[in-house]
């Protein structure tokens, strides 16, 4: 165990100030949006969505309304929501990304929305899906619909038929590999994709019948595991003969899924597996894709899975002030509409979703040529609550599955080790901290984690930020989160790190003057001069003159031009785990470099 240092050194408080007054600068990790009226500001959490056309809408109807926005722009939306929830540390207007009454209990956080008539905005059999003994907490905004995306092009162009059954798709398989087609693009820049892509084949085999779905119940709850359910290992042995056609692979991009994204539109590729629909035709490229289901071995039980992208609810507090609760209730009232709601979605994204509001039409979306097929019921729902201590687990050896080396009874093997923790909830803790650990204080855990392991100096971390008129990803390079009084795995260490799961942390060498001229300016992430501050980290107070070996985190272009920007080759995440593993509990104290 790692000495606990008892109190923080003067530079950390320097740093931390410096980084305090570079937040109000820029309007603060909370940044408002207000009218001219005195109404206390309605705080609000959408990441990653537009929220300033959102913010406008509802100025549009309720103009006397204000905002403020709580940022996230780390890899873990998911895991920060959650723990956001289970500290209580909630906005006015909070979000879920995954919500199944029967498993989250939210009464004791959330009202009941179950009162208010713009409910009847939306969808009964939405509505149903959120229902908790007839209360209604977290309302759905728009789902998504996940199957494998299909060049429709190349198809044409090569005189073929798209597959119904995964007998067919066997034979196209053949056909492609004669024509020097490559068959398929897997995105696997996440670990819980792995998970995802063994659930959805395994739903258009014996998972997706109803003994499949008391299976899952009896899993949860240690009634059945895999290796002892013959229809489970039946589905096993399916999504194995996935991989052996070739549409379970390694190709895709492990850092981007962009850049798989981008491979899948050049052309020559017939298939893409992954969470992102809906590819539009790029510049210069006429490609014209679709989305098929999850094939079944003969067809009869192909399916598509469906996912509510986003919940929204209440803060149970707004109670102690009526007149933020009734500002609170427009904000509600706006996202329940069509309007509203998609105001809030990025336009690409709002073209491959569907919105859960009565009168709501597929066209124009991705999904149009697939309506008839999802309003006949050919849909399995998401498998994520109730499984989050294997899913990581399991994906990653999924993958390594996908890459050739790990073997499906290794994969069935993980399934069955992760059963106590998934029905004990207990997962693999890392450290425990002790209290809550502010954004900042995760920036000089973080800096100090990456300056040892690449063995620099002293290190420059950014803070995610919301900064007005920059892009919706905001800072995607900085720590973006707190850390809560609880046992951390490495679910909690993504939340924060600016190298998410599997990036590599970058070092440049820079001198003092540039230190300072940096912490000044902050990272400019999109050369508009609005600068997201840094932490200095560092155990010494850096000299103008002097020269030094910097692990950073945010390298803006022009930064770029002027130095030498290196990559270290060492993984964020395998650095974090070493350093943070080294305490067995961490405090604010543990956070100085002396």
């Amino acid at each position: 165990m790692i000495k606990k240092i008892s109190r923080r050194s003067f530079l950390q408080a320097c740093s931390v100030a410096a980084a305090t007054a570079a937040l109000t600068a820029c309007g603060g990790g909370k940044a408002e949006s207000k009218t001219a009226d005195a109404h206390e500001a309605v705080t609000f959490m959408a990441p990653y969505k537009e929220i300033e056309a959102f913010i406008e809408q509802v100025h549009s109807v309720y103009p006397e309304v204000n905002i403020e926005v709580v940022p996230y722009s780390g890899d873990n939306t998911t895991t920060c929501l959650q723990n956001m929830f289970a500290a209580g540390d909630l906005p006015d207007v909070c979000t879920l990304t995954y919500y199944d009454p029967q498993i989250d209990l939210v009464s004791d956080k959330l009202l009941d929305l179950s009162g208010y008539d713009f409910t009847d905005n939306y969808v009964e059999s939405r509505l149903q899906d959120v229902f908790d003994n007839g209360a209604i907490y977290l309302l759905p905004s728009v789902y998504n619909c996940y199957g494998i995306t299909y060049n429709k092009t190349l198809l044409r162009e090569h005189g073929w038929e798209l597959p119904n059954s995964f007998a067919e798709l066997e034979v196209l398989a053949a056909k492609a590999k004669e024509a020097g087609v490559d068959l398929c693009l897997p995105q696997i820049q996440y670990p819980g994709y792995g998970f995802q892509y063994l659930c959805n084949i395994a739903d258009a085999d014996f998972l997706g019948t109803l003994d499949g779905r008391l299976w899952q119940k009896d899993y949860l709850s240690g009634k059945a595991n895999v290796s002892n359910t013959p229809g489970m290992m039946q589905a096993m042995a399916y999504v194995k003969k996935w991989k052996d056609i070739g549409m379970l692979n390694d190709s895709g991009d492990a850092l981007d899924d962009n850049v798989t994204l981008q491979r899948m539109a050049e052309g020559n590729t017939l298939f893409l597996i992954g969470n992102t629909n809906g590819i539009v035709e790029a510049d210069g490229n006429a490609d014209k894709f679709g989305l098929m289901p999850y094939l079944s071995e003969d067809g009869t039980q192909n399916v598509f899975v469906l996912n509510v992208n986003r919940f929204y609810g209440l803060n149970k507090k707004l109670k102690q002030n009526p007149q933020k609760l009734e500002d609170a209730l427009k904000v509600m009232r706006v996202l329940s509409t069509v309007a509203g709601t998609s105001a809030l979605q990025p336009a690409t994204a709002l073209k491959s979703s569907l919105l859960p509001f009565k009168g709501a039409k597929a066209d124009g979306t991705y999904y149009a040529d697939i309506a008839d097929t999802l309003n006949a019921g050919n849909t399995a729902p998401f498998i994520y609550s109730g499984w989050e201590n294997t899913f990581v687990t399991t994906g990653l050896k999924m993958l390594d599955f996908m890459k050739g080396n790990a073997t499906m009874e290794d994969v069935i093997r993980q399934l069955d080790e992760d059963q106590d923790s998934v029905v004990n909830n207990t997962p693999d803790f890392i450290t425990t901290v002790t209290e809550e650990l502010s954004q900042q204080d995760c920036a000089m855990l973080v800096g100090r984690c990456f300056a040892q392991a690449t063995g620099s100096d002293l290190a420059l971390v950014s803070l995610s930020t919301w900064i007005p008129g920059n892009p919706t990803e905001q800072n995607h390079h900085g720590v973006a989160a707190k850390l809560y009084a609880k046992g951390i795995t490495d679910y909690d260490l993504s939340v924060i790190l600016p190298t998410g799961w599997n990036r590599t942390i970058q070092t440049v060498s820079l001198t003092g003057q540039q230190i300072s001229d940096l912490l000044a300016s902050g990272y400019d992430a999109y050369g508009n001069g609005k600068g997201y501050p840094y932490v200095l980290v560092s155990p010494v107070q850096p000299e103008a003159g002097k020269t030094y070996q910097v692990a950073i985190c945010g390298v803006s272009d022009q930064l770029a031009a002027e130095a030498t920007v290196t990559d270290s080759g060492v993984v964020g995440m395998d650095a974090a785990k070493t350093f943070f593993g080294a305490y067995t509990t961490i405090s604010r104290a543990d956070t100085a470099w002396s």
